[in-house]
């Protein structure tokens, strides 16, 4: 199905078989996100292979879409209840390096710039942006070069109901529901951030 066309493409493993966890991918070894599974001298061939723009020499435009098309909110970044509790809920920050590889965190910041308006991300300070997930609830990403966080911004009645709860039934806004409707905003932006990655590596 794919050719053969380097010693790192042997350690990349595909398979037609979907899985139903969140975190889970198709690939084995995933350049793009949880990068944590990949050798040390793997992420550096990969990065030196974008620098140089000899990229296609290790994975074909096609295994490249590929992996890409696998990187979706859900698969990258952990449930909000897994990194969050309602004593944190107010403070949660999430380093976008963290989760996904840097060119596309680049994208991500690109496409915020240039086509964040049309997909409801405003800007709202010299380098963040904001997408509304409820009332009274924004997703925000600050763009800061090397130190691109994702965080949650409530309004003041919000903030004051949160900071008061004692358990989850107290909450303004669920944990599960802020997350639907902020993978559903960070998906967005994806879409266009996965387009900006392939064709910048395989241009």
């Amino acid at each position: 199905m794919f050719r053969l066309i380097s010693v790192f493409q042997a350690h990349l493993s595909f398979s037609e078989i979907s899985t139903s966890a969140t975190q889970g991918s198709l690939m084995a070894y995933q350049p793009f996100m949880d990068k944590s599974l990949l050798r040390g001298c793997d992420t550096l061939l990969l990065k030196t292979a974008q620098k140089d723009r000899t990229w296609t020499q290790w994975l074909s435009a096609e295994q490249t879409a590929f992996a890409l098309g696998q990187v979706t909110t859900a698969r990258a970044l952990p449930p909000l209840n897994k990194v969050v509790t309602i004593a944190t809920l107010l403070d949660s920050r999430l380093r976008l390096r963290d989760y996904f590889d840097d060119r596309l965190v680049d994208a991500i910041t690109n496409t915020l710039a240039n086509e964040g308006e049309s997909l409801q991300w405003k800007q709202v300070e010299a380098t963040s942006y904001a997408c509304v997930i409820g009332a009274g609830a924004a997703a925000c990403i600050e763009t800061t070069e090397g130190d691109e966080i994702l965080y949650l911004r409530y309004a003041n009645q919000i903030a004051e109901a949160i900071s008061q709860a004692q358990n989850e039934t107290d909450l303004p806004r669920s944990i599960l529901g802020l997350q639907i409707h902020l993978q559903e905003c960070i998906d967005q932006l994806l879409a266009y951030a996965r387009s900006k990655t392939l064709q910048y590596l395989i241009g």
